[in-house]
């Protein structure tokens, strides 16, 4: 139930929708198949899932699985150039996500961070691999919860 909520909220705030409706519209030859709020990044290798500064600066935008192609922010992958393609699925303290990882024939690899949506494997024009996973902490990630932990134990300290 939960995920539900913060997927309704997150696709609210990234309008995903109205971009999906607004593309379709722009390009009728196309069917968009999937539109997801994401957060991508690219990689310089097939990496594992992993919390870090990557994903702090990483490119925010509505994905859009078409029939031809995958859209994402300034990111436009064919599909014809896709070697390897997985749907990780994960289960977080708000419920669960997913991280959709694509590498390219030209060697480039792809992460997009979403909340859970079934859309995607339901779709069959992308030939998913499913698997279940875990999103690992680096260094970084982990030094920033321990930080925000501090303060909040410090601030309910000050406050009672």
């Amino acid at each position: 139930m939960t995920h539900k909520l913060l997927k309704g909220l997150v696709d609210l705030i990234y309008r995903t929708e109205k971009v999906r409706q607004k593309y379709q519209n722009e390009n009728p030859n196309e069917t968009v198949l999937v539109a997801d709020a994401s957060k991508g990044i690219v990689t310089t290798s097939n990496q594992d899932i992993m919390n870090g500064l990557n994903w702090v600066t990483s490119q925010r935008a509505v994905i859009l699985l078409t029939d031809k192609k995958i859209i994402c922010g300034k990111w436009t992958i064919g599909l014809d150039t896709i070697s390897a393609v997985q749907l990780i699925k994960f289960n977080s303290l708000l419920g669960s996500g997913q991280v959709l990882k694509i590498q390219t024939t030209d060697d480039k690899n792809y992460q997009f961070g979403m909340q859970f949506n079934p859309e995607w494997t339901n779709q069959q024009r992308l030939p998913l691999i499913l698997e279940k996973g875990k999103v690992k902490h680096s260094a970084f990630s982990t030094a920033v919860r321990l930080i925000a932990i501090v303060l909040l134990i410090y601030w309910l300290y000050e406050w009672f």
